[in-house]
């Protein structure tokens, strides 16, 4: 910090002096600033030397000029008013004092009444850095503790509130240990501000020690807003701190070291463990209460609790610092709730076939995606201690209350077709006659995207996803797959062509003569049929294109691109990574958005999504009573775990065979297939994910029907105040809201953030509550929240004022919620006296 000559200082103070009055009266009893006097030149000023020739000076300022400035140097004592010959001068003018203090005041644009503080201050006023910060802050109303408060600031680099100063303290603070340097005595310590400091905070929070400090501070307010802690020490402001605090992004770290610190300090956990049913509500102080929310749901999960029950208990947690920390653990319960309810309210009798893949596209394919979102997020969460009871609830409920019967079921139509075809659905076959041929017919351009063992259940979310302001409508409808359900004769049925031969002996398949192999063989059957205006393309080779030059080249040349996108049969075809099936869903998810913003680039409109087949999966081992045996034939020329090819083959129990011309090709072989989850002895293969089979999951093939959108029509959910009082009148006030129709693919959810503000000065007087409103429920009445915002301390400031309701609306990416001021409702503060009082 830079130093200034005690003379400069005296020059520059005396410039600003003259600058407000014409007289500056100069009294040095010690006359130890004689120097200083005679050296100075201000411009414009005549100097006078006063000496026992009071009156004569004076009598030389009355006939001067009203323009003339005067500075007075007097190097005796300040006579008594009586005594004072230059008294009506003094009053009209300034007196200006060269002690050290005055200078600082006088520096910092301060009063002489002041002088006092600046003495008691005066290290921080030996920086001309930090006056000058603090002259800027100053207003004509500040008093003694609102300028030790910016004197604060300054030092501290924050706005002068002590929210924010506390803020930035705990902050900075390395909250491992309790007994480490404190911040606030390092920072104040030197400039006598430390006691003005917790002054400050004891007017603010009450409270209240013999030897206040940053760290017994941090235990008194996690102490205070603890909802187990009966009697809190600190004032109602203190959750309001703490929620400031949380909903800063920039210190929110700080905020779960301290919290992490304080409950094992204060033995949380060990007081939640001796509660009787503690009612946490959304208090998210300590991150062991998230952990014992996930506690209470999985043991009421088990216990058979309500699912309106479990998912109240959820939605309750939306709004918590640590809620995307656990993220993963509530999701899965979730799923399992929904599962559960699918469960009990689905029948799984198959009429016929075609009734089978009717129910299956219309609901029961939703079993199938609740057991995969739930083992997803329980693999991705990772507390087998916590959720082993529940996930051995879902593996063995999805495996013996669901693809066991449904299997079955399925597999007993399956055994007494002599074709496999259908009427409820078209066949997989039908794919370029029906979704290709029309568009091109028309001259447009078009996108295929074929991703191999993408399933119904899994699409219908990936629609879901790209519905949500991703800027695609989409329509999800359902194919009947090729039998056998395997990735050759999958792909050949997606192409172009006549005649589809397969060789039984290595399965591989042509296409009108043309192997159907690979991608340089499927780019010959695709621009046969379309006279070259149509290219195979792999989706690594697509996504690392050059938007404006090969990818324009491609749009240019081609009206047809299909491209092939292998991620999940990639890596649930492998026993040594077939675990991670469901993993590779989302990884397939993110790839395919990722083609989908490629083929926008290229002014792509017009996409399809589509499969090969589908796929069965569990995640725990398969059942030994599900492994099937080969049937007896001349000879089986080649086999797979849900299927075999072979000449004369055996009909046997549990197997169903079908000739080539029964699958509809030509040859002389046959193919056998296990029923209901039967699988064949391959060794070396996994067993967990397979497909190959007719079971209704491998065989109902998804087509994505994706349009692009000049306008994104999707829109944030309206929410409405149903209820709040227009006067307050106790620290109570309740508020009720109203989400005004379900959230769909173009209704999106919304988080709100709400908080009740003096509308003089926007002090924040309450604790906010965020709510998150994503309902699906078709009743009006499940779409209603009701919450309590408790008013702090700071309100007793604005009775008999107007406050207001305030909402702000949280935008992914941006720290701070936005404002809504159209949603702001205005209440009056009316608190009668007895309201201060406790109950007797």
């Amino acid at each position: 910090m830079t130093a200034f000559p005690a003379t400069t200082r005296i020059h520059d103070s005396l410039d600003s002096a003259l600058a407000r009055k014409r007289v500056v009266l100069w009294y040095d009893p010690p006359g130890e600033w004689s120097e200083a006097f005679d050296s100075y030149t201000g411009n414009g000023v005549e100097k006078r030397r006063v000496e026992g020739d009071e009156f004569a000076s004076k009598v030389m300022i009355a006939r001067s000029t009203g323009q003339q400035r005067f500075l007075l140097y007097i190097p005796s004592e300040k006579p008594e008013e009586k005594d004072n010959w230059l008294l009506d001068l003094l009053l009209a003018g300034h007196e200006f004092k060269a002690d050290r203090a005055s200078l600082d005041i006088q520096d910092a644009g301060l009063t002489l009444e002041f002088r006092d503080l600046a003495k008691q201050h005066s290290a921080f006023f030996r920086s001309m850095v930090r006056t000058q910060k603090l002259k800027e802050q100053l207003r004509s109303t500040d008093d003694a503790s609102s300028i030790r408060l910016k004197m604060m600031a300054v030092l501290a680099g924050v706005p002068a509130d002590i929210d924010k100063l506390l803020l930035h303290f705990l902050s900075q603070a390395e909250a491992t240990e309790l007994t480490l340097t404190d911040g606030v005595q390092e920072s104040y310590g030197s400039h006598a501000l430390e006691e003005a400091f917790w002054a400050a905070v004891a007017t603010k929070f009450g409270y209240g020690a013999d030897q206040p400090s940053l760290r017994d501070f941090a235990v008194s307010l996690f102490r205070s807003v603890n909802p187990l802690q009966a009697n809190p020490s600190l004032k109602p402001h203190a959750r309001v701190f703490l929620s400031f605090w949380k909903d800063s992004l920039s210190s929110r770290p700080a905020f779960e070291a301290w919290s992490a610190l304080l409950a094992d300090t204060l033995q949380i956990e060990a007081e939640l463990a001796d509660a009787t049913d503690p009612q946490l509500g959304d208090d998210d102080t300590f991150e062991v209460f998230d952990r014992y929310t996930l506690h209470r749901l999985v043991q009421g999960f088990q216990a058979d609790q309500p699912a309106a029950t479990l998912l109240e208990l959820i939605r309750s947690r939306r709004s918590s610092t640590w809620f995307e920390k656990h993220r993963r653990g509530y999701q899965a319960i979730e799923q399992a709730i929904e599962l559960r309810s699918l469960l009990e309210n689905t029948d799984l009798s198959v009429a016929s076939l075609d009734h089978g893949l009717q129910l299956y596209v219309e609901r029961w394919w939703r079993i199938d995606q609740a057991y995969r979102l739930c083992i997803t997020n329980l693999r991705a969460y990772g507390q087998p201690g916590l959720m082993e009871g529940l996930k051995g609830w879902v593996e063995n409920h999805y495996v013996n209350n669901f693809l066991l019967p449904l299997s079955d079921g399925w597999s007993d139509q399956v055994a007494k077709l002599t074709t496999w075809s259908a009427e409820a659905l078209p066949r997989q076959q039908e794919f370029h006659a029906r979704y290709v041929n029309p568009l091109l017919a028309k001259g447009q351009r078009m996108f295929v995207v074929i991703s191999d063992a993408l399933r119904y259940e899994a699409a219908t979310e990936l629609a879901q996803q790209l519905s949500q302001g991703k800027g695609w409508s989409t329509q999800v409808e359902a194919l009947f797959g090729a039998l056998p359900s395997y990735t050759q004769l999958g792909m050949a049925c997606l192409l172009p062509g006549a005649q589809i031969t397969i060789n039984p002996a290595d399965a591989t398949v042509a296409i009108d003569g043309q192997s159907a192999s690979g991608t340089d063989n499927r780019d010959k059957i695709l621009k046969t049929n379309t006279n070259g205006r149509a290219k195979a393309i792999q989706a690594e080779e697509f996504l690392g294109l050059n938007s404006r030059t090969d990818g324009r080249a491609l749009t240019k040349d081609h009206d047809l691109i299909v491209i092939f996108h292998n991620r999940i049969d990639r890596v649930g075809d492998k026993r040594d990574t077939e675990a991670n099936t469901f993993e590779a869903v989302e990884q397939a998810f993110e790839e395919l958005q990722a083609i989908l913003r490629k083929i926008a680039n290229l002014n792509g409109s017009n996409v399809v999504i589509t499969a090969d087949h589908g796929f069965l999966f569990q995640q725990t081992a398969v059942d030994e009573g599900d492994k099937a045996v080969f049937p007896k034939a001349d000879a089986l020329t080649y086999k797979n775990r849900r299927f075999a090819y072979g000449e004369e083959i055996d009909p046997a129990k549990g197997l169903k065979v079908f000739t080539a011309q029964a699958l509809g090709y030509m040859g002389t072989w046959s193919a056998v297939f296990p029923l209901s989850l039967g699988r064949f002895p391959i060794k070396g293969s996994g067993s967990r994910f397979v497909h190959g089979g007719p079971s209704l999951q491998e065989v109902v093939v998804p087509v994505i029907k994706l349009k692009r959108e000049r306008k994104d029509d999707s829109r944030l959910v309206e929410v409405e105040v149903l209820r709040v009082p227009a006067k307050v009148t106790t620290g109570k006030v309740p508020v009720s809201l109203f989400q005004r129709e379900a959230t769909s693919t173009k209704v999106l959810p919304i988080s709100l953030r709400l908080a009740l503000y003096a509308k003089a000065d926007d002090t924040l007087l309450c604790e906010p509550k965020t709510l998150v409103f994503d309902s699906t429920a078709a009743e009006p009445r499940e779409r209603e929240q009701r919450l309590e915002l408790l008013l702090s301390n700071a309100a007793e400031a604005y009775n008999n004022q107007t406050i207001e309701l305030r909402f702000e609306r949280w935008v992914a990416g941006v720290n701070d919620p936005v404002p809504d001021p159209s949603k702001t409702v205005e209440l009056k503060l009316q608190r009668a006296f007895g309201s201060d009082f406790d109950d007797f």
